[in-house]
């Protein structure tokens, strides 16, 4: 009877017990890191100390797992200028085959990092001016991809699957002209031109024109233009008035255009006001 009488009861899961172990504030602490920690009683059975001990023991064993992940995305970022200083060397060297397996490396770690599935990277995922760098790297990389799986026969496939990447990415990089440019040279001389010819087609649909930049500054590839298009692209159309100022541009702009073309002082202070705008857009 005694015995039962010296019965402690848990706090936390109410069963009976001899003795309560007290939470030392190290656990607590630990606890609290891992979310665990709220309403906890200062002592508890030797169950729920046991499954406390256990807890603890997998949040800091997930914390380390978290940071060996972070700490290797970081490693990984500061590798992938290496591959690509590496590719474009090989690049340079004509060993085109060695190129392609660093640029592949390079747009691996950037799915990892972004993580994402292998062949899923997308340029939505760069959208802050910060990064736009990185799409014009992305870009230049499916470029020079298409032209080396260009090179053999055996290698159709994936030169098709980096020239829609490349239609993909080109439209939100400041080498969009020199990227369309050039294909359209490389067009002429191309193994597989029917794939070529399908990167231009897709690059150029969706991509309307910026009608009054493209009249001011007299050319659709002037990089005063393709920096518009870019901020169009990554920034308002991103949200709801930005898309209604964009489609509202698209219903007058043809006709003020058209008056530019005609008014050389207009399109001289058009001028002067859109580079401070394209100033202002690039700025950090």
């Amino acid at each position: 009877m005694s015995d039962v009488l010296a019965l402690k009861k848990c706090p936390h899961c109410g069963a009976s017990t001899e003795d309560l172990l007290p939470i030392e504030t190290g656990m607590k602490v630990a606890l609290q890191a891992a979310g665990m920690a709220d309403g906890l009683p200062s002592m508890v059975c030797a169950n729920c100390y046991d499954n406390f001990t256990s807890q603890v023991s997998q949040g800091v064993k997930l914390r380390i797992e978290q940071e060996t992940r972070e700490k290797n995305k970081v490693m990984l970022w500061k590798n992938r200028v290496n591959l690509i200083k590496q590719a474009r060397g090989l690049m340079a060297q004509k060993a085109y085959s060695e190129a392609a397996v660093s640029y592949e490396k390079y747009l691996r770690i950037l799915e990892v990092i972004y993580s994402r599935k292998k062949g899923e990277l997308d340029p939505k995922i760069f959208n802050h001016s910060k990064k736009s760098k990185e799409v014009t790297v992305i870009t230049s990389v499916y470029w020079d991809l298409m032209r080396i799986y260009d090179m053999s026969p055996r290698y159709g496939d994936r030169m098709a699957q980096a020239a829609a990447k490349l239609s993909l990415f080109v439209p939100y990089s400041q080498i969009y002209p020199d990227i369309i440019k050039k294909a359209e040279a490389f067009q002429r001389s191309a193994k597989n031109p029917h794939i070529v010819k399908q990167f231009l087609r897709q690059s150029r649909s969706g991509r309307p024109r910026c009608f009054i930049a493209t009249a001011v500054f007299e050319s659709p590839y002037a990089q005063e233009v393709q920096t518009l298009r870019w901020f169009r692209d990554t920034t308002l159309k991103r949200t709801y008035w930005g898309r209604q100022f964009v489609y509202f541009y698209y219903k007058i702009s043809p006709t003020i255009a058209h008056f530019i073309d005609k008014s050389p002082l207009t399109k001289k202070i058009l001028r002067y006001l859109l580079k401070k705008i394209v100033n202002a857009v690039i700025s950090p």
